[in-house]
């Protein structure tokens, strides 16, 4: 993460099968999110053992770009396949002040105007 820049991080570990629809699923936000004011990138990367991993990452260049796109109708649909999986996956979010989890999230959708 170059310094500056903000950095939502999502992680996943599922079973192998689950890797796919999971990537596809995700793959299929990135196109949106890639374009919006203030993405400096996304990227997915996985990792197979005996359970998949799955780790998806957005950097932005101002900590207010993400809280715009926590707000967004696209990170609903991110929401909802966070909400959806069998175990919950790890959320993190690197800001200026430190790092914070997915309560970080909640309480600016919560703030939602």
């Amino acid at each position: 993460m170059a310094k500056g820049h903000v950095c939502m991080t999502v992680e996943w570990v599922v079973p192998v099968a689950e890797t796919g629809p999971i990537t596809a699923a995700l793959h299929s936000l990135m196109s949106a999110t890639r374009t919006a004011h203030g993405c400096v990138g996304c990227s997915i990367s996985t990792g197979v053992g005996d359970r998949g991993a799955v780790r998806y990452t957005e950097e932005w260049q101002t900590e207010e770009d993400l809280r715009v796109r926590l707000r967004s109708d696209s990170f609903t649909r991110l929401a909802s396949l966070i909400d959806d999986a069998t175990k919950p996956p790890v959320v993190e979010f690197e800001l200026p002040n430190g790092k914070r989890g997915l309560e970080f999230a909640e309480e600016i959708r919560r703030r939602r105007s």
